[in-house]
């Protein structure tokens, strides 16, 4: 969720509990809504005011590099117990491309498909390739949701060791 939307929302909870004085939480019916809307009230008056000037020139730095993004909407900084500030960011990383033939990671992700029980690579495949849900998977391989749960599991772990393997 882009931090804007996270604001949006935060501001949208904060004016629900506003309305509602008082407002009991759902799980436990003798909390109420005080503390948390507190809470939501001190993180959003970071987002209120003037930005810190390392916010500035963390951007002004960074303005002409392709790998590295500070949102708009920026406004915490962490100061530096030797001095200086950290102004939170983003970093591209560009995605390895697992659709390019020949490669040496599609090379690993094959040979890990190979390996899988035929159950665990077909779930695996029916939810990633024919984008399936849960519930039509158990229905199509005749297991439960729990076992589809499972051998999703399974597959997700071992096609990261053999892709995280050097």
């Amino acid at each position: 969720m882009p931090p804007s939307e996270a604001l949006d929302l935060l501001k949208e909870a904060l004016d629900l509990f506003n309305d509602n004085a008082n407002f009991a939480l759902r799980r436990d019916r003798k909390r109420t809504s005080y503390k948390l809307a507190a809470r939501i009230d001190d993180l959003l008056q970071r987002f209120d005011g003037p930005r810190h000037l390392a916010i500035d020139e963390a951007r002004e730095r960074w303005s002409a590099a392709s790998s590295i993004r500070i949102d708009p909407n920026e406004r915490i900084v962490e100061q530096s117990p030797g001095g200086g500030y950290w102004v939170r960011a983003w970093v591209f990383v560009e995605r390895p491309k697992l659709d390019e033939p020949g490669t040496p990671l599609r090379t690993r992700y094959e040979a890990a498909l190979a390996v899988l029980p035929s159950l665990t690579r077909e779930v695996l495949l029916a939810h990633r390739v024919d984008d399936l849900d849960y519930a039509a998977i158990a229905a199509r391989f005749g297991i439960t949701i729990g076992e589809v749960e499972q051998c999703i599991a399974d597959a997700l772990e071992a096609v990261s060791k053999a892709l995280d393997h050097d």
